[in-house]
């Protein structure tokens, strides 16, 4: 039964079905030929994959991020992280990876990173000397900040799947994401002059600017960042009130939209009716494709459970090892494999029920194995064939994406380090919850 789902599903990949009717499809043609299950048990199953109540912050802050695009506050942050790092060597690319984590501090979705961040970037970098599969490429590997950033969409699926505390996972995943960001920041700087890519500044608080010019004013950092100060409270408040028990993750999250609607409406007043409606529409589109995935793979999953699947490959990785430095190194060979195929979401409620208690047996930390497989996930949106993060980001510098991946190697590098640091290393997962906590 398990060899029928794992063909079916692969199958269905190679003829280039959407991923969400791939697995719904494996699962329910081997069900079909394989059980005597009513099918009827198909659609209760992919339902049941999208009523947690928990999973309500998916859409909310999905809804908030685009809300902040149009309503000028991503701009704000934008501004700021140009007016922080411009002077530096590869400016305009510091400048994209700080942005990143400002605005995904914010969104939870690296996919909305990239595509509101990354058409206003990539056309500057590239008209600043850079190349474009060097612009896609730093667009597409900074995104990953925002699956390890609260509030992580990733790191709330896997909260709601293993039963762990999303406001710890919230504060386990902010030291990571520090070193991700201080990594690429140094491939940056070991890249830029190497490549000859033009590294003058060209901060300014407006980003529709940016790039325009190639001398533009530097402006001081103290109107750019009290500007920036209302974007900035947003991710302070999330934390502080789960930390506090003021409100739950889900709360938060419909606080992070009406914080947007009014930041944007009263302070900065960008925000209308007419952009709020543009923005609930790609929101909506964004989350159809979210959930879609999350309730067919939430059947594919309990098909693998009732075909013995997950018992199977757990026994195996015990018999390998009971080391837990070394099932956390097959783990990543495995996920970085399966990140090459399958979309992240979908992968880790797939995968998690197979890998999580086999990591529970043997003594590893909820909270070190979540940070360690978001990241594991977050560089498969940057691996081809999939590559959600790349493909997005070539596609806005009209490229194509197997060019992308000459500039997305470097940081791919630099982010499978700091994999090995984490895997290595719990405390730098642990420490911080363990603190707040």
């Amino acid at each position: 039964m398990g060899g029928m789902l794992l063909g079916s599903f692969g199958g269905g990949i190679l003829a280039r079905i959407p991923i969400g009717y791939a697995l719904a499809g494996a699962s329910l043609i081997t069900l079909y030929l394989m059980t005597n299950n009513n099918l009827a048990i198909g659609a209760q199953r992919i339902v049941a994959g999208v009523t947690p109540y928990p999973l309500l912050a998916v859409p909310l802050f999905i809804l908030a991020g685009g809300l902040m695009n149009v309503g000028g506050i991503s701009k704000r942050l934008l501004g700021l992280a140009d007016a922080l790092v411009g002077r530096l060597s590869g400016g305009l690319a510091h400048t994209n990876i700080l942005s990143s984590v400002f605005f995904g501090g914010l969104s939870g979705s690296s996919v909305a990173d990239v595509s509101s961040l990354g058409r206003i970037l990539i056309p500057a970098m590239k008209e600043r000397n850079y190349t474009a599969a060097y612009a896609a490429g730093v667009t597409a590997a900074s995104a990953i900040i925002a699956p390890i950033l609260p509030p992580s969409i990733t790191l709330i699926l896997y909260g709601v799947v293993t039963g762990t505390s999303i406001g710890q996972l919230f504060f386990a995943g902010i030291i990571p994401a520090i070193i991700y960001m201080a990594a690429l920041m140094l491939t940056v700087l070991l890249t830029v002059k190497r490549r000859g890519f033009d590294a003058e500044s060209v901060a300014t608080v407006d980003p529709k600017e940016i790039g325009r010019t190639p001398k533009a004013d530097i402006p001081a950092l103290g109107p750019a960042f009290l500007s920036a100060i209302p974007a900035l409270m947003l991710p302070v408040l999330i934390l502080v009130g789960i930390r506090g028990g003021i409100f739950t993750p889900t709360e938060a999250a419909a606080m992070a939209v009406a914080y947007s609607v009014l930041v944007g409406i009263f302070l900065y007043r960008e925000l209308t009716p007419r952009k709020i409606l543009d923005a609930m529409k790609d929101s909506i589109v964004l989350i159809g494709l979210i959930l879609l995935v999350m309730a067919s793979a939430q059947l594919y999953s309990w098909a693998l459970t009732s075909g013995g699947v997950p018992q199977a490959i757990a026994g195996a990785l015990i018999e390998v090892s009971q080391s837990p430095i070394v099932i956390l190194l097959l783990i990543n060979l495995l996920l970085l494999f399966v990140g090459m195929f399958i979309e992240a979401n979908a992968a880790i409620i797939i995968l998690i029920p197979i890998l999580f208690p086999v990591a529970m047996e043997l003594g590893i930390d909820p909270l070190h194995l979540g940070v360690v497989i978001v990241v594991n996930m977050g560089l498969g949106l940057v691996t081809p064939p999939v590559g959600l993060n790349l493909m997005l980001a070539s596609e806005i510098a009209e490229i194509d994406m197997f060019e992308g991946v000459k500039g997305i190697w470097p940081f791919l590098l630099a982010g499978l380090f700091v994999l090995m640091l984490l895997t290595f290393i719990p405390a730098l997962s642990t420490w911080l919850p363990g603190i707040a906590f």
